[in-house]
């Protein structure tokens, strides 16, 4: 059996594990990866590099809806096409000739276990009993999206957001791939945190807690993060007697279960810009807005673009454009951990200012339907893209407009 692996991430080892022994490994596909040539010898290519005289393709990627429709769409025989974190797939006797069964099914499983119900069984007394927790000053107090909402409106109030990104900054760990651990960042992001100033609304997570308003993919994902370890480090860096508001307030979408009640968030949302001048602060390839009727409502809108890597590393150079450009008008800033940084430090200079996160990509999954993460055209998508990975279609009105509402650009 002559096989390629479609990923080079962790995935891949589990599909190795389970392989027979009569399988050979041809090459590994990996479209973007430029660093190595080869895995232990077994060339990487890129998907366009796929010859005939193979029996299978192995998708390792836990994600991998856009890809088996990228294979197919390529002239990949669907049958021929293995998805390894799908048990239903697993299932499927012919495909036991490449991959144990008996393996495969115990990984699998085993992957549930560890990522599902341990995660759930830890955190399940937190979950029933979140509200005698909260009432007994043993978890956070945080106010919904719509408060923050009307807050932000009502008392043209800044926000900043916490999520685990901003969290692992503060612990020393790198989570994400477009911002690399910066001990300098981690002691601002403190400061920000512990700010009680009326000009700033801070928001965090709403997960310590029920999480039966999400679905369960968010749930898990929630669990598996917040280990007993990382809850405690949460607990001992928040102020368990100030209310916080929901930094989901950017998130209405994806990851609830009531997803007809979205259009509704999000139009409480635009409010936020409603007949304002609106100043864009956001990496070269965010296009907020950018292609949908999200911005709409805005008076006007200009914008600044950054790096969409390491943005904090010219942290001084955007702010002071932002200073320069941002008076009177509503800046959004969408530049992950820096955006929390520069909303609290506008927001201390009498600006208006909001740290408003992956809020467009969440309007275009909605207006999509979409039930998965996935890829946006001419468009960043932080938990999937690779930032060499974006093609601009140049011929695109909203891309011309875009173009037209830029005033500066700032590169590393």
């Amino acid at each position: 059996m002559r096989v390629y692996i479609f990923g080079t991430g962790k995935g891949k080892d589990y599909v190795l594990r389970c392989l027979r022994d009569d399988a050979k490994v041809i090459a590994y596909i990996d479209n973007y990866c430029k660093d190595i040539s080869n895995i232990n010898n077994v060339p990487i290519v890129n998907q366009k590099e796929i010859r005939y005289g193979y029996d299978y393709i192995i998708v390792s990627l836990m994600i991998f809806d856009d890809v088996l429709s990228d294979l197919i769409n390529e002239g990949v025989e669907n049958d021929r096409i293995i998805p390894f974190f799908s048990m239903e797939a697993a299932n499927v006797p012919n495909y036991w000739e490449v991959i144990d069964q008996f393996k495969w099914r115990t990984e699998l499983l085993w992957k549930k276990f560890n990522e599902c119900i341990l995660p759930l069984t830890n955190n399940i007394n937190y979950e029933l009993y979140s509200d005698e927790m909260m009432k007994n000053g043993l978890a956070p107090q945080i106010l919904s999206a719509e408060k923050a909402i009307e807050k932000i409106v009502d008392e043209r109030c800044s926000m900043v957001r916490f999520g685990d990104n901003e969290f692992e900054q503060i612990r020393g760990n790198e989570r994400v791939n477009y911002q690399d651990i910066d001990a300098r960042l981690a002691t601002r992001l403190e400061e920000v945190l512990n700010c009680d100033d009326k000009r700033l609304i801070v928001a965090i997570a709403d997960n310590y807690g029920s999480l039966f308003k999400y679905t369960d993919e968010a749930a898990n994902d929630i669990r598996s993060y917040l280990t007993s370890a990382v809850r405690n480090d949460h607990m001992n860096i928040l102020d368990l007697n100030r209310e916080y508001y929901d930094a989901y307030i950017s998130r209405p979408y994806l990851i609830y279960r009531d997803k007809e009640s979205a259009g509704r968030r999000f139009e409480k949302i635009k409010r936020i810009w409603n007949n304002e001048d609106v100043l864009v602060v956001e990496g070269s390839h965010t296009r907020f807005g950018v292609g949908n009727d999200l911005l709409c409502n805005a008076r006007n809108v200009h914008r600044i673009l950054c790096p969409d890597k390491n943005a904090f590393l010219i942290y001084e150079k955007i702010y002071e454009k932002a200073l320069k450009y941002g008076k009177n008008r509503l800046v959004l800033i969408i530049l992950g951990p820096t955006a929390t940084i520069m909303a609290y430090d506008l927001a201390m200079n009498d600006y208006w200012a909001v740290d408003i996160g992956q809020l467009d990509t969440e309007y275009e999954w909605y207006l999509r339907g979409a039930q998965r993460r996935c890829l946006i055209p001419n468009k960043t998508v932080s938990e999937i893209n690779r930032y060499d990975d974006i093609v601009t279609d140049e011929n695109d009105m909203s891309i011309k407009k875009y173009y037209s509402e830029v005033i500066e650009e700032i590169s590393l």
